[in-house]
């Protein structure tokens, strides 16, 4: 239904506090009325402020480590995926501002282990969950709540496989971090597990053409810097030996996995999206 035509007198359009009146003398029916009203207020609306577009996401509240800005969605799904649960293992439902599951503060601590965790490696940069990190949850997690410590499988190299004995135990040579009794030689030795960790022969860390208490390859100290962190990290969990004695949250094997570069969000391969139809 077109309305008559208007005479220009000069009334314009201020919204619809001037448009009600000069409508009303252009229209007996008051149903005529309200159609013209209901249509006309749709360009007027879409212009004011807020009006028209998609609703902003609410501000996420309670925030006490992560940033004001940062992408809380990406993050709680990357935490979700990490430990192969819900929001609501770590939240409240219908409240995921409050601090009423304890779950919640044990998240935080985990937040913060991780930043603790990133000073070791110098390639980490920002403040976790932002920027590129070697480590994250999903490192040592790996989709289950609680992470693994031991291999599913030994790794043996060939001279396991050809029957070769292990070389004889010489405690205390060259064992700068671990006790003089640790049992370092053999498949089922500490260098064994640190073996099916990376799924590596001995020579990875050792070698150089010396005998292997010798300290020309550089990895070697990288191990023991890595024997200092999972110790480090141990701290955080009571009832935890000093590694590699007594009870272990963490070994090697948490993070690697069987790769000598452990996995996180950062270095992962994504796929490509689906192509659109």
């Amino acid at each position: 239904m077109a309305p008559p035509r208007a005479q220009n007198r000069g009334l314009g359009w201020p919204g619809l506090g001037g448009l009600v009146p000069y409508a009303a003398r252009l229209y007996d029916s008051p149903m005529q009325l309200f159609i013209f009203l209901l249509l006309a207020s749709v360009p007027l609306l879409a212009q004011q402020p807020g009006g028209g577009g998609a609703a902003s996401p609410a501000a996420a509240k309670n925030l006490k480590l992560l940033a004001p800005n940062a992408d809380i969605p990406f993050v709680m799904r990357n935490f979700n995926e990490a430990l192969g649960v819900q929001c609501t293992y770590c939240h409240v439902a219908g409240d995921f501002a409050a601090d009423t599951n304890p779950k919640k503060d044990v998240a935080r601590k985990m937040i913060a282990m991780v930043r603790l965790i990133d000073t070791s490696f110098p390639s980490s940069v920002g403040a976790f969950p932002e920027g590129y990190h070697e480590v994250d949850c999903s490192t040592c997690h790996r989709g289950s709540v609680k992470p693994e410590t031991q291999a599913p499988r030994k790794f043996y190299n060939r001279g396991n496989s050809l029957g070769v004995p292990p070389p004889p135990q010489n405690p205390g040579v060259s064992l700068k971090l671990l006790p003089v009794d640790t049992r370092v030689h053999g498949a089922d030795s500490l260098m064994g597990e640190f073996r099916d960790a990376l799924n590596v022969d001995c020579n990875y860390c050792h070698g150089g053409g010396r005998t292997q208490e010798m300290d020309i390859n550089p990895r070697k100290d990288i191990a023991r810097k890595m024997i200092l962190l999972v110790r480090q990290i141990n701290s955080n969990f009571p009832g935890t030996g000093v590694y590699p004695v007594g009870n272990q949250a963490v070994t090697c094997y948490t993070c690697h996995r069987g790769d000598t570069h452990p996995a996180s969000v950062s270095n992962r391969r994504y796929d490509l999206p689906a192509p659109k139809p």
